[in-house]
């Protein structure tokens, strides 16, 4: 097992990005792309998804609900630089993040304040991938939000 370098990191980073913009965006296959073919996610101790077939099904639903991965947006995942510790084959990673969400009324909501813990690895084509992704809600949902959109 080589050093993680520089270039290692930004891949990792590289993956967190377009899980973002995947989820925001309803680009299905890439957000499974992300996953090895048996990759898992765990969603705040609740539910566990166990390979790609079964992420889909779980985002597919995520998507029927019409307010995820649709444009105009009502959702957007903000994520913060992760905390990164591996080599250059595999990684275990912890990122914060931020969901926004607008409502009806265009105001823009906080409905969960997380974590993503993760195992990664990169593969022989050079990608990262998620071998696990453990998704926690730690600060649960706020919903305080303006009675009229902030104008900037």
């Amino acid at each position: 097992m080589g050093e993680m370098t520089a270039e290692d990191r930004v891949g990792v980073m590289d993956l967190f990005a377009r899980y973002a913009r995947a989820i925001d965006t309803g680009d299905l296959e890439t957000y499974v792309g992300n996953f090895l073919p048996d990759g898992v996610i765990e969603y705040d101790g609740t539910e566990t998804y166990r390979g790609r077939d079964a992420i889909r099904g779980w985002l597919t639903t995520l998507f029927a609900g019409g307010r995820i991965g649709v444009e105009p947006a009502w959702i957007r995942h903000f994520v913060g630089l992760p905390y990164i510790e591996g080599d250059g084959e595999r990684a275990s990673t912890v990122t914060y993040c931020v969901i926004f969400a607008r409502d009806e009324k265009q105001r823009v909501l906080v409905p969960s304040v997380g974590s993503y813990h993760d195992t990664v690895v990169k593969r022989e084509d050079g990608r990262w991938y998620f071998e696990k992704r453990i998704i926690a809600a730690d600060l649960g949902s706020f919903t305080a939000a303006r009675d009229e959109p902030a104008k900037l």
